[in-house]
């Protein structure tokens, strides 16, 4: 079987964003190179190492489905730029936005989501030097903004898309499986490990077992984080009986670290 670890500042986001309620989950603003940011979990896929993966690229149950409307808009602009989208076609509930850097800097979208781009970055070919987003539109407003930098260059791929979310699956045991998305979470959720290799599911208790439990403030998060041992938790097919890999918890490095499963603990969830 395969074994998969989840970076330490993902898996404290992924702690806050569990033990959120929807009424108060905090906007989180990821300055992660090519992260998304509000929302990053919902309709995406977990991914080892601390990823998450767009839906298209292996869209399980609940993923959202886009239907591209229109022809694209491309603009080139230095420093911040509004972009105007055109008129807006029948149907079309978000826009598609694909974001190039040209230059080093960090590219704010409109929904408060944002991406760094290094000189490294610039080393590597155009594609790997994308970030995308899809935003939902706001009535009586047909343009975009991209927030940076004054000597920040960068080019933008705008597309109107009608968007909408698929229904979860659901196991011959009544569990959900798929993604998060605005309807919660379902009992199990899409991961992917093994370089990508392996597509299954993570129980959703099980998750926030090992990301925390009853954590409910960052005082306490840090203090879990500060424990020298990482949790692996198992990966099932959809099923959700027939384990398939495991996935690890936690950030602990070291000559002591020790990697134990969940179910050796007894963390009261």
């Amino acid at each position: 079987m395969s074994t998969a670890e989840l970076d330490p500042v993902f898996a404290a986001a992924l702690r806050e964003l569990l033990v959120a309620t929807a009424e108060d989950a905090p906007r989180v603003r990821r300055r992660w190179r090519w992260r998304l940011g509000p929302g990053i979990f919902a309709g995406l896929t977990l991914v080892a190492g601390g990823v998450a993966l767009a839906a298209g690229v292996f869209s399980p149950p609940g993923a959202p489905l886009d239907t591209p409307l229109g022809a694209a808009v491309t603009a080139t602009h230095t420093g911040s730029a509004t972009i105007d989208l055109g008129p807006r076609p029948a149907g079309a509930t978000d826009v598609s936005l694909t974001l190039t850097c040209l230059t080093v800097g960090t590219f704010d979208f409109p929904n408060g989501s944002s991406v760094t781009c290094s000189s490294a970055d610039l080393r590597e070919p155009p594609l790997a030097r994308q970030a995308s987003e899809v935003v939902p539109l706001t009535p009586g407003i047909d343009n975009v903004t991209i927030g940076t930098s004054a000597n920040a260059s960068w080019t933008l791929q705008a597309l109107y898309v009608n968007r909408v979310t698929t229904h979860w699956g659901i196991n011959a045991s009544g569990q959900t499986y798929g993604v998060a998305n605005q309807n919660g979470t379902p009992d199990l959720i899409a991961v992917v490990i093994d370089q990508g290799k392996t597509q299954g599911y993570l129980e959703a208790s099980e998750l926030n077992c090992a990301s925390g439990g009853d954590v409910q403030s960052i005082a306490q998060a840090l203090a879990w984080d500060k424990q020298n041992r990482n949790i692996s938790i198992p990966v099932y097919e959809s099923d959700g009986t027939t384990i398939i890999g495991t996935f690890i918890i936690g950030g602990a490095t070291g000559s002591n670290t020790k990697t134990v499963p969940l179910s050796s603990l007894s963390l009261g969830c």
